[in-house]
C-alpha cells in the first residue's frame, strides 16, 4: 500500500508540473478570420456595388447575362466579367444602342497583338484594342467629369485607341459613349471600399441622371440550341416541317386505303414510237435507217432481181419512172446519210412509198 501511495503522489505532482508549464507558456488569444461573404453577396460579387447606388439615390440592378432587349437610351449597362468573346452581331447591337444615347462601361477582355486580327469585337466597335503592357498600372488618378479619381486597375494591359493610351478611356459615340477599361474587379464586393472606387461608381452613374444601372454580373456562354438558331435558324424550321410531314405520313389513317387505279395499256405503235425515239437520242439513227434501206433491198431483190446489182445511176431513174417520186429523192433515200430527224424521216418515208409501187 505504501508503494501505491507514493506513486499516486508522484502522478499529481508531474501533472501539477505540466498544468504550470501550459499556463506559463501557452496564453488565450480572440483573432478575427475572413469567413467569406454570406448570403445574396455569396453568388453576386457586385451587390456592395448595387446597395451603395441604391442608397445614393438611384436605380440599380443586377443582370445574369446581358439583356436581349437593351434598356432605355439613357440608362448605364455595366458589363464587369467579359470572359467570353462577344459575337459580332451583339457588338454591333450594343453600339447602335450606344450611339442612340446609352452610356457602356466595359471591361476589357484578353489582351490582344496591336498589329494582329481583332478578337475583341466590342472594342473593335469603339476603335479600341486591349493589348498587353510591361508592367500593371497599379493604383493612378483618373479624371471622370470634374473629380480625379485614384483607381486601382490592376492587369497587366492598356487600351489602345485614337488618341488615347490608358487604362480607362472615353469613347463618345453619337448620342452617347462608352467607358472602357482594363479591369473593373475595383467595383467587386472586396475591393470597392479602396481608394476612389466607390466615388467611381458614382460618377458613372451621375453621367446620367435619372437612368438605370445595370450591372451584368455573370456573362453565360450560348448553348447549343442558341447558337444553332441564330446559325441555321432557316434549316432548323426546314428540318421541323420535314420531321412534322414523316410523322404525317407514318401515322396510321382512319378507314380503308384507297386502290391504286390501273395502269392505262398503251398501243403497240407507242412502244414502237418510244424506242424510236430513245434510239435516236442515243445515237442510233444511222443503224435504224440501213436496217430500212436494208429491207427494201431485199424486198426488191426478190420482186425485181434484174435491179438489185444496178448501180445508183441506173436503178434510181427506174425507180423514179416506176413510183412517179423525185430521182434525187430516192437517191437520197438509198445512199445518203441521214444526217438529222427530218433527213431521217424524209428517207424513212421515200422507202416505204417505193416500197408500195414495186
Amino acid at each position: 500500500m505504501k508503494a501505491r501511495g507514493a506513486l499516486l503522489i508522484l502522478a499529481l505532482v508531474l501533472a501539477a508540473m505540466l498544468g504550470w508549464l501550459f499556463h506559463t507558456q501557452f496564453t488565450w488569444t480572440r483573432e478575427d478570420a475572413w469567413a467569406g461573404f454570406q448570403g445574396e453577396a455569396q453568388d453576386n460579387d457586385f451587390l456592395a456595388a448595387q446597395r451603395l447606388l441604391q442608397r445614393t439615390g438611384h436605380l440599380a440592378v443586377c443582370l445574369q447575362d446581358l439583356p436581349a432587349t437593351l434598356p432605355a437610351p439613357g440608362d448605364v449597362l455595366i458589363l464587369p466579367r467579359r470572359t467570353l468573346a462577344m459575337a459580332p452581331a451583339d457588338a454591333a447591337r450594343l453600339a447602335g444602342w450606344v450611339s442612340g444615347g446609352g452610356l457602356l462601361l466595359a471591361e476589357g477582355a484578353e489582351p490582344e497583338a496591336p498589329a494582329g486580327p481583332v478578337r475583341d469585337a466590342l472594342f473593335a466597335r469603339f476603335g479600341a484594342r486591349l493589348v498587353p503592357a510591361d508592367t500593371a498600372p497599379g493604383v493612378g488618378t483618373h479624371t471622370l467629369g470634374d473629380a480625379a479619381l485614384q483607381l486601382d486597375l490592376r492587369g497587366r494591359a492598356r487600351i489602345m485607341g485614337p488618341g488615347a493610351d490608358s487604362a480607362l478611356v472615353r469613347c463618345p459615340l453619337g448620342k452617347g459613349e462608352a467607358l472602357l477599361c482594363t479591369d473593373l474587379g475595383c467595383l467587386s464586393n472586396r475591393r470597392i471600399q479602396a481608394f476612389d472606387h466607390a466615388d467611381f461608381l458614382c460618377a458613372v452613374a451621375a453621367l446620367r441622371p435619372g437612368g438605370t444601372v445595370r450591372i451584368v454580373t455573370i456573362e453565360r456562354a450560348a448553348t447549343a440550341w442558341a447558337w444553332l438558331w441564330r446559325h441555321a435558324g432557316p434549316a432548323l424550321v426546314a428540318l421541323a416541317a420535314l420531321c412534322l410531314g414523316a410523322l404525317w405520313a407514318a401515322a396510321p389513317r382512319f378507314g380503308p386505303v384507297e386502290p391504286a387505279p390501273d395502269p392505262a395499256r398503251r398501243s403497240f405503235l407507242e412502244h414502237l414510237d418510244a424506242c424510236g425515239r430513245y434510239q435516236w437520242r442515243a445515237a442510233q439513227g444511222r443503224p435504224l435507217l440501213d436496217a430500212c434501206r436494208g429491207a427494201f433491198l431485199r424486198r426488191l431483190g426478190q420482186l425485181h432481181p434484174g435491179w438489185a446489182d444496178l448501180e445508183p445511176a441506173q436503178l434510181c431513174p427506174r425507180l423514179a419512172q416506176r413510183s412517179g417520186l423525185d430521182r434525187e429523192l430516192i437517191e437520197r433515200a438509198l445512199y445518203h446519210p441521214g444526217p438529222h430527224a427530218a433527213g431521217f424521216l424524209e428517207a424513212v418515208q421515200t422507202l416505204q412509198l417505193l416500197g408500195k409501187h414495186l
